[in-house]
């Protein structure tokens, strides 16, 4: 296939999906509850998408959870169907997307690599020449003949991942391959990249890691709320999509739509973030105080209790924390009380938050957690200023202490260290 040759074209692609905002789309609700309708929201997962990718072409794909690119991503590697649209793809694919799925966990992983292998389509022969290189690239020499089951979740997926490396496929599909392992299996990973790139493959790759997408992609893909919204250059697209998760010319997290779903028998009318005086603060710093109030109103005669919701997010979408408040325990919600409102606290006495952006999300839910009555994504953005710049993304907040030997009552382990080896011999430096 000449490199003029289009590998991917992808045309006005559209997919959507029915999230159930209540338990009545499941069987025993249905059987026990009859004459209760299923209600619905639609998630339009991806809206128009269109454009092509020429063979041998690295292409990043970048977006903030549920932009729809993991969707777009199982379209390409025929899992799901679209809705609306066509994909257009030449040549054979191995997706890399749920690493490890189809293992036994009953069986060693010799004996996984044969079984999987011969699903990617390598022959008996050519598994038996590979294995050695397998298992050493997944550094599980000490391990091969041990039953999967006893295996940590990082060691299956080092080892899934250097098993799928040997596929033999003209087009490549990748979704969140660096979250495998430590640093230095990390670099190994960016050394199949480099030989993915010399090799000229086309690699479609959905990340979170702008430098990677800098480093290895010629091109890169922002989706936001399922549409295509930049496609260009990685350094021009990653910097559009820094700027739409950074700062805002105020200081403050850049403005993020607000998504809205629910009943509407309880609705939230306000979120604020407060310091300790009460005063609206979206800056506060890491250790200081900070309170989320919000304000709620019943619309409905029907409601007598409900639950609040809160998740603490990062600006790329990894949920940080999740607190829940059963508002009956603090303030009783009479019957017939139609119109009635309130507000909800949360307190954080010290913010454990180091330098960043983050947001809130906030449900209110019916008593039992069946339904949905107001759910704001998005609904407050912050940034936390860390005046000692410390790296990371919390405070642990622990204290360090010495105490001389003698005068404790045991001591730890005896460290086994590996080999010592020179600064230009670590793990990972070496090329293919």
């Amino acid at each position: 296939m000449a490199n003029h040759d289009v590998a991917i074209r992808v045309e006005n692609l559209s997919k959507r999906f029915r999230i159930p905002l209540d338990r009545s789309a499941t069987l025993k609700h249905r059987l026990t509850h009859w004459r209760s309708a299923a209600r619905y929201r639609t998630l339009e997962a991806l809206l128009d998408v269109s454009f092509e990718v020429p063979a041998g072409q690295f292409v990043g794909i970048i977006g903030h959870n549920g932009s729809g690119k993991s969707t777009l991503l199982k379209i390409l590697s025929r899992i799901y169907r679209p809705d609306a649209g066509m994909v257009t793809i030449e040549g054979k694919v191995s997706p890399f997307l749920e690493l490890g799925v189809g293992f036994n966990p009953e069986l060693t992983a010799r004996e996984n690599i044969f079984l999987s292998g011969a699903i990617l389509g390598l022959g008996r022969g050519e598994i038996h020449q590979r294995l050695d290189e397998i298992i050493a690239f997944a550094e599980l020499e000490q391990f091969v003949d041990h039953k999967l089951k006893n295996f940590s979740s990082g060691m299956e997926v080092r080892l899934a991942f250097s098993l799928a490396i040997q596929a033999h496929a003209e087009i490549l599909m990748m979704d969140e391959v660096l979250a495998v392992g430590d640093a230095a299996f990390q670099q190994k990973c960016f050394d199949i990249f480099a030989r993915y790139k010399r090799e000229g493959r086309t690699v479609v790759l959905v990340t979170h890691e702008l430098g990677a997408v800098t480093t290895y992609c010629d091109r890169a893909l922002l989706l936001d709320h399922g549409r295509l919204v930049a496609d260009g250059d990685t350094a021009d697209v990653t910097g559009q999509y820094r700027r739409a998760i950074g700062l805002a010319a105020d200081g403050s997290l850049a403005a993020t739509e607000v998504e809205r779903w629910g009943s509407r028998d309880v609705v939230l009318t306000g979120v604020r973030i407060l310091d300790q005086r009460g005063v609206e603060d979206r800056n506060p710093p890491t250790g200081g105080f900070v309170r989320v109030e919000l304000g709620y109103r019943i619309l409905s005669d029907a409601v007598t209790d409900f639950v609040c919701v809160l998740w603490l997010m990062r600006a790329d979408g990894l949920i940080l924390s999740e607190s829940a408040l059963p508002v009956s325990q603090y303030a009783r919600v009479g019957e017939s009380q139609r119109g009635a409102g309130g507000t909800i606290r949360f307190d954080i006495a010290q913010l454990p938050l180091l330098d960043g952006a983050y947001s809130v999300d906030v449900e209110i839910q019916e008593r039992r957690g069946t339904g949905v009555y107001d759910h704001l994504k998005h609904a407050i953005n912050f940034r936390v200023i860390d005046r000692r710049e410390r790296h990371g993304a919390i405070e642990l907040g622990g204290t360090w202490s010495v105490v001389p030997t003698d005068q404790t009552a045991g001591s730890p382990e005896p460290f086994v260290s590996p080999q010592w080896v020179g600064p230009d011999e670590r793990p990972g430096l070496s090329r293919l």
